[in-house]
């Protein structure tokens, strides 16, 4: 995935909600200290997750860069609502090594809070995965690799990206991405280390009902073409009723999100995985869609997505709502939740994670 900087806003509903995202915070052209990726946070106003609903970017003529939408006169009537505030917000110096092509390497950020400490997983050299740690979500520490490849298996060809760790009463589930897969380690501490718990992949590559597992053009330069095998940015949601279901992001070749359900937290449900978001081209959106996080609230399911994308300045997040985990979702296409704020240093804000725990 990209190497850019993450955008942290906060939304404030009943308790403040974290939301950590993926790409840039430095000033275009602009430089970070060696060895260290800046994040921002920031609040915005909103008086619900239930922000799909609402209006916002510049209509008000606030500060920021405008949405394609809102460039090309195309906004469509909206209920009123809280507009969002993309300040205050604080510059993060979180420590990082170069990646493996020299660079300051942080992204695809999943924080989440365990008893009073904040835990931060990211894609960072694309090999391993690391953490960081923090008790006031300003300074970070590192707190070592979290999980390795296993040489000689699926996960170990190519890169490592987008770690999603789900918390459980047994312990701690890290659902990753490798090889255009996704696989599945458990750890009884946040902090790790995770041990593989299949010997394939969870999803992907014929399993989890994706595709046959044939790849037809591995190993030369149109492996792209078996597109179809792929699939990343895992998420689990684990509702209320004591359901868990399964989100990832697959491609036909557009890429689209797709949910499964699932027995437990490691075994998908003998079923073809549902599409329950495809990108529109003739939107902000263009042919990507990527990273979903589904929040249910007041018997409603708020399906985060990330679109455009994911090397560009545009790349945004999206919020859709339905009735049920596998929707149908209901999206607004006209204006992203966030998006590339010039003021607030932030380009390409997509991939992001949520969090419902107070600072």
């Amino acid at each position: 995935m990209p190497r850019f900087q993450g955008f942290c806003p906060v939304l404030a509903e009943l308790a403040f909600q974290q939301v950590l995202s993926h790409n840039v915070a430095v000033k275009k052209g602009g430089t970070s200290s060696p060895g260290t990726h800046r994040l921002i946070i920031a609040l915005i106003l909103a008086t619900s997750l239930g922000v799909s609903g609402c209006g916002g970017g510049n209509k008000e003529g606030k500060e920021g860069d405008a949405t394609p939408a809102d460039e090309a006169g195309d906004r469509q009537a909206t209920p009123p609502c809280v507009p969002m505030d993309y300040s205050p917000h604080t510059v993060l110096d979180v420590p990082v090594d170069d990646d493996i092509e020299g660079v300051p390497d942080l992204a695809d950020p999943h924080v989440m809070k365990v008893g009073s400490t904040w835990y931060l997983y990211a894609t960072n050299d694309k090999v391993n995965l690391e953490v960081w740690l923090s008790d006031d979500l300003v300074e970070w520490a590192r707190g070592g690799t979290i999980w390795s490849p296993t040489q000689g298996s699926w996960n170990a060809e190519g890169q490592a990206w987008a770690p999603h760790v789900e918390p459980t009463e047994d312990g701690y589930y890290l659902y990753y991405t490798a090889a255009m897969m996704i696989g599945v380690a458990f750890s009884e501490s946040p902090s790790g280390p995770f041990e593989e718990l299949l010997d394939h992949p969870l999803a992907g590559g014929g399993y989890g009902g994706v595709s046959d597992g044939v790849f037809e053009h591995r190993g030369t330069d149109r492996s792209d073409l078996d597109f179809e095998e792929f699939t990343i940015d895992a998420f689990v949601l684990a509702a209320s009723d004591g359901s868990l279901t399964f989100y990832a992001t697959a491609y036909t070749p557009l890429s689209t999100i797709r949910a499964t359900p699932m027995s437990d937290y490691v075994t998908l449900k003998d079923v073809t995985p549902e599409t329950v978001m495809e990108p529109d081209a003739g939107t902000w959106e263009l042919f990507g869609m990527e990273r979903p996080w589904v929040v249910e609230q007041e018997g409603k399911y708020h399906l985060m997505y990330s679109g455009h994308f994911a090397e560009t300045a545009d790349y945004a997040v999206a919020v859709a709502v339905g009735p049920t985990p596998f929707g149908p979702f209901t999206k607004r296409v006209d204006h992203p939740l966030l998006h590339k704020r010039s003021a607030a240093e932030s380009w390409g804000p997509g991939h992001h994670s949520r969090s419902a725990e107070p600072w």
